[in-house]
């Protein structure tokens, strides 16, 4: 698919055989997440990539999330000297390649919708009670 990442790694996860997410994610999504890869000189795993109607309900997914479209994924951080590398390449070593950016303990969501909000990043943090 192309240097850094293969098309396993964006199938939708659920395993049904009736799954109708996309078959490949969006050139630009994939353009991009090479450069992030170059960049950062360091694999990146994907965690979440494509996603059926039925897959992204049941991660809680958006209604309206880039994974039904294949414009946006989920990244892995171990931790967060990691979060801090991939977002230092993001906008530290050029142009900023992703503007769609949600911040997850153990994950970054990266987004190149055409459709949604731009200019945006959000937490994934569940707020602590007590």
């Amino acid at each position: 698919m192309t240097v850094y990442f293969k098309p396993e790694e964006f199938r939708c996860r659920c395993g049904r055989p009736e799954c109708d997410a996309p078959t490949a994610p969006s050139d630009a999504l994939l353009e991009r997440l090479e450069m992030l890869r170059a960049r950062v000189g360091r694999p990146i795993i994907i965690t979440s990539g494509l996603r059926c109607r039925w897959w992204n309900e049941h991660e809680h997914g958006e209604p309206n999330s880039g994974h039904l479209t294949g414009e946006e994924v989920d990244v892995a951080t171990a931790n967060s000297h990691e979060r801090w590398q991939l977002l230092a390449a993001n906008w530290f070593s050029g142009p900023p390649l992703f503007e769609r950016l949600g911040i997850g303990a153990t994950f970054l969501h990266l987004g190149t919708s055409l459709t949604l909000p731009t200019g945006v990043c959000w937490a994934y943090y569940a707020k602590k009670e007590g």
